[in-house]
């Protein structure tokens, strides 16, 4: 018998922890908007280097560092020719979609925070919405109201009067 079914699986396969819950369509929009707001990230960066400020230079090396990072991270086919680019990509793929919700936000503020200018604005802009996009995704679909409120409230439902008016009640 083979050692893999007598041990069970593997070691080196790393277990998928993909949210279920999660459609195929909203995975793929948030990859497209990741890669767009990488792109920028990066395009804006390189308008963001053309200043006399030593500071600015610093957020426009960052911009283009930090969305190479995310380039990598969401759409892996620009770095194929890297073979530890993949094991990156599939590091963060198998983590939860808060974590990469927040590198991305933290990846956005601090060129930003360096040198709020319009072009770090928009640059980091547009990874800062991919990166909430990624948080409302990790936050999961929106529950009933209704028994929200009840759990809150410990099971409390008003009563309502259903009686309706008749000759009886005016006499």
């Amino acid at each position: 018998m083979p050692a893999d079914v007598e041990n069970g699986p593997s070691t080196t396969q790393q277990p998928q922890q993909k949210n279920n819950e999660v459609t195929w369509g909203f995975r793929l929009l948030g990859r497209i908007i990741g890669t767009v707001g990488a792109a920028a990230m990066i395009i804006l960066g390189l308008m963001t280097l053309i200043s006399v400020s030593g500071n600015c230079l610093l957020a426009g090396v960052l911009m283009m560092a930090f969305g190479g990072v995310a380039i990598m991270i969401e759409a892996p086919i620009f770095c194929q020719y890297f073979q530890w680019a993949e094991k990156v990509t599939q590091f963060v793929d198998n983590r939860p979609y808060f974590l990469r919700a927040g590198l991305y936000l933290v990846l956005s503020i601090v060129p930003f925070a360096t040198c709020p200018s319009v072009s770090s604005f928009f640059g980091c802009g547009a990874l800062f919405v991919a990166g909430t996009f990624y948080g409302v995704i990790a936050v999961g679909k929106k529950g009933d109201a209704v028994k929200a409120a009840t759990a809150a409230h410990g099971g409390y439902q008003p009563q309502v009067n259903t009686s309706t008016a008749d000759e009886s009640n005016f006499r």
